[in-house]
Parts: C-alpha cells; structure tokens; sequence
C-alpha cells in the first residue's frame, strides 16, 4: 500500500497517504469508529495509479451504504463547485439558502451607491435589515478566496451605505461575502476590525456552509451521486438547485420533467428518499 500512486486532478501523480483519506472523512463530523471503518476498506480496496477522483467515488459509495447525509457533505465541496462554470447556479443555491431563512430575496440587481452603481448578487431583506451578498465562486474548491475580493465588497457596502444614508434610508445594510471554498488567514483578520461577514467551506465554525447544509438538509443538487450535466441543466432551467425541491418527486416526475431515462429516474428518486430522511449514524 506504502507504494500505490495516485493521479491528481492535476494530471500529478503522488504516494497515497491514508491518513489524510480519514481526514477528509472526519471533517463530514462523522463518528471516529465510521470513518476510520471506511478508510480502512477504501485504502484496501484500491490499485496503484488510480485517480483522486475514483477514490472519492469508492469512499462516498461506502459512505452513502451507512448514511446518505454524510455522503452527501462529504461531496459538498465537490458538488458546490459543480454549480458553475460561470457561477450563475452558485448564486442561486446563495439565494436559495436566504429563501429557507425567509429573507426576501432577488438576485442579480443593481445599487445605487455614492460614487457608482454596484451589481449586486444577492439581495437579502428582512424587516429593517438588508444583507448585500457577495457569491463568491471558485470553479476550483481547493482554490482560496483572498483579501482584495473582501477589501473590494467591503468598500461596496460603505459606497451603498452613505447613498442610502443621502436618501434618508434608516434600514440597516450588512454585507456577506459567501464562498464554495476556503478564505486565506488575510481575509479573515482584515474582517475583525470591519463590519463585514465571510462564510465558507468551513469557517465560520458555528455557521459555515458544510454546518448549515447538514443541519437543514439544504443540500445542492449536484451532491446526488447519480446525476449528470444533462439533468443539472434541465433542473437550472427549472430554477431547482436544493435536493429538498425534489422531495415531492416521483421516478415518472425526474422521466417527464427532468428528462432522462427511467433508469435514471429510479436512482435520482431514490437517492432524494435517502437523502431527505432522518439520519442517526
């Protein structure tokens, strides 16, 4: 096993290390006895030059047998940057997370602020509060988002907070800066002394995207293991990017609306049953 090699997405080859395997497994917040289970069976299973990507596929299998949730957020990465390339679809997962908040939400407006007009991803309201939402979206997951994209949404918000302050507007204005992937340790100091929130990957620790998935089973389509770009498509044009829009989904429902053979229909439903069920491992 000290010998197995394993090609990168990068096309790279490197020595497979079994323990950084059972650490991406734990992260999930699966339990220590699981994951070291499933790393074991995985890290015995697989052949030299195998793919980083076959793995993930060997481990989400052995993980979907025991709990669909975990499989599930163990794919987030991977699934929230399949919601792209352009990173249209990210912003409306964004959108659709502040939807099952109850904000009042539109996307893809415009503000007036001081000095310009700002494009604005996502905009948020609930009562006197107005969150300015910044989709910040990586096509790759491993890629971090830095300072100057923090700096500049900073700077947006101040711009729309002295024009609203102009109009006599007394609402109150926050911006959110929510990533697909990680803040480098920049980003998140120069946050400490502004008014200003970041969500990502995993940080903040008590309301981060892989936390508040899980929690509320707000789960992006594109985490479901069987589906394909054609049905990722159709279900954009459809505007579903929540696996929980699909709850009420029979097999016929994915053949006739969504488009695909019924064979593929059974498996999508199926795993939508498995996935929006409660799960105690």
């Amino acid at each position: 096993m000290k010998n197995h090699k394993v090609f990168k997405k990068s096309g790279e080859l490197e020595l497979f290390d079994p323990n950084k395997l059972c650490g991406s497994i734990k992260m999930t917040g699966v339990k220590e006895s699981l994951a070291n289970q499933v790393c074991g069976i995985v890290a015995s299973s697989i052949d030299s030059d195998i793919s980083s990507e076959e793995i993930f596929k060997i481990t989400r299998k052995y993980l979907y047998q025991s709990d669909p949730g975990i499989a599930a957020i163990y794919s987030l990465e991977r699934g929230l940057s399949a919601l792209g390339p352009s990173g249209f679809l990210f912003e409306q997962y964004v959108a659709a997370l502040f939807l099952e908040m109850e904000y009042k939400v539109k996307t893809n407006v415009y503000a007036k602020g001081e000095g310009v007009d700002h494009e604005i991803d996502v905009w948020a309201e609930k009562g006197n509060v107005v969150f300015i939402v910044e989709a910040k979206y990586r096509n790759d997951y491993k890629n971090k988002t830095h300072i100057p994209q923090v700096m500049y949404a900073d700077a947006k918000l101040a711009d729309i907070r002295r024009q609203k302050e102009k109009m006599g507007d007394t609402r109150e204005f926050y911006m959110w800066m929510i990533t697909n992937t990680r803040f480098t340790d920049s980003a998140i100091n120069y946050i400490k002394h502004r008014d200003l929130q970041l969500m990502g990957w995993d940080f903040p620790q008590y309301i981060n995207l892989m936390k508040i998935v899980y929690e509320k089973k707000l789960y992006p389509v594109t985490v479901l293991p069987s589906i394909n770009k054609k049905a990722l498509k159709k279900m954009a044009e459809l505007d579903i990017v929540l696996v929980k829009k699909l709850k009420t989904f029979s097999a016929d429902d994915f053949r006739n609306k969504i488009d695909v053979s019924m064979t593929l229909a059974k498996k999508l439903h199926q795993e939508v049953v498995d996935l929006m069920i409660e799960n105690t491992v």
